[in-house]
């Protein structure tokens, strides 16, 4: 991955989609 914008904003991407989505997946599947 390039540095600088590009790869702030995948971060940005990834942890606002996967980590989100992870946590609601880990608080259902706890339940």
């Amino acid at each position: 991955m390039s540095g600088g914008v590009d790869s702030s904003v995948a971060a940005a991407l990834l942890k606002r989609q996967g980590y989100d989505i992870f946590g609601i997946m880990l608080r259902l599947w706890s339940e």
